[in-house]
């Protein structure tokens, strides 16, 4: 379905964009928990994103 993770991205930003501008404010403000989860803290967004891969990776495998 994708060649690569660009694709992934684009896709997903265009079906949050149209989320966002629906006027649910349930879609504004998960969208600024993301913003604010992804930002440079403690940890560089890489690495939350490493963890989070990792997560889902366990969560899908039952051996």
């Amino acid at each position: 379905m994708f060649d690569d993770i660009h694709d992934i991205q684009q896709l997903r930003k265009k079906y949050n964009a149209k989320m966002y501008l629906s006027g649910v404010s349930t879609f504004r403000e998960l969208a600024q928990i993301e913003e604010n989860a992804l930002k440079d803290g403690a940890l560089k967004q890489k690495y939350k994103e490493l963890i989070a891969l990792g997560i889902s990776i366990s969560n899908g495998c039952y051996g």
